[in-house]
C-alpha cells in the first residue's frame, strides 16, 4: 500500500505532461475509461478542461479502435451462426430495447467497449456506432467534468465535509 501512496504523491508532484499522460492512459483502459480518468484528474487538482479533453479523446480513440477491430472480426465470423447462445440473445434483447443511441449513453454503466460490441454484433454499421459512441463519450465526459469540478470546489468552501482535510 505504501508504494501506491508514493506513486500518487509522485504523480501529484510530477510535470504537467506526466499528469496528462496518466489521465490519457487511464482513459484508454476498458472499464476505467473517461468516467474514471476524469474524476481522478480533477480530484488530484489537474486543470479540469484539459483533463476532460484528454480523458474524452483517450476514451474515444480506444473505443474507435475497438469498433474497427470488432467490425472486422464480425465480418470474418458472420458465417458461423449460434442462435441458441444465452449471451447473444441477451445482447440482442438489450440492443432491440435501447438501440445504438441508448447503448452509447449507457457507456458509464455498462462500459463503452461492451456497448459498441453489442451494437456491432447486432448488425449496426460501424460508422453509425462510431458517431453515437463519440456523442455519448463527449456528453458524459463534459457532464462528469463539470460535476466533479464543482463538486471538488464545493469541498473547499465546506471544510467540515472535506474528507481530505
Amino acid at each position: 500500500m505504501e508504494w501506491f501512496q508514493n506513486l500518487l504523491i509522485n504523480l501529484i508532484e510530477a510535470d504537467i505532461w506526466v499528469q496528462y499522460l496518466s489521465i490519457f492512459l487511464i482513459s484508454i483502459v476498458p472499464f476505467f475509461e473517461s468516467y474514471v480518468a476524469i474524476p481522478i484528474g480533477i480530484v488530484f487538482g489537474f486543470p479540469s478542461i484539459q483533463v476532460v479533453l484528454i480523458g474524452a479523446i483517450g476514451n474515444w480513440l480506444s473505443v474507435m479502435v475497438f469498433i474497427w477491430v470488432i467490425s472486422g472480426l464480425r465480418k470474418k465470423v458472420s458465417g458461423h451462426k449460434d442462435t441458441n447462445s444465452k449471451r447473444k440473445n441477451r445482447a440482442q434483447n438489450i440492443f432491440k430495447k435501447y438501440g445504438v443511441a441508448g447503448l452509447s449513453f449507457a457507456g458509464p454503466i455498462i462500459c463503452y467497449h461492451v456497448c459498441a460490441a453489442i451494437s456491432i454484433a447486432s448488425g449496426a454499421k460501424k460508422s453509425y456506432v462510431s458517431i453515437w459512441q463519440a456523442i455519448g463519450i463527449g456528453v458524459w465526459s463534459v457532464t462528469l467534468g463539470v460535476a466533479f469540478h464543482y463538486g471538488v470546489n464545493l469541498l473547499e468552501y465546506l471544510p467540515n465535509l472535506n474528507p481530505f482535510s
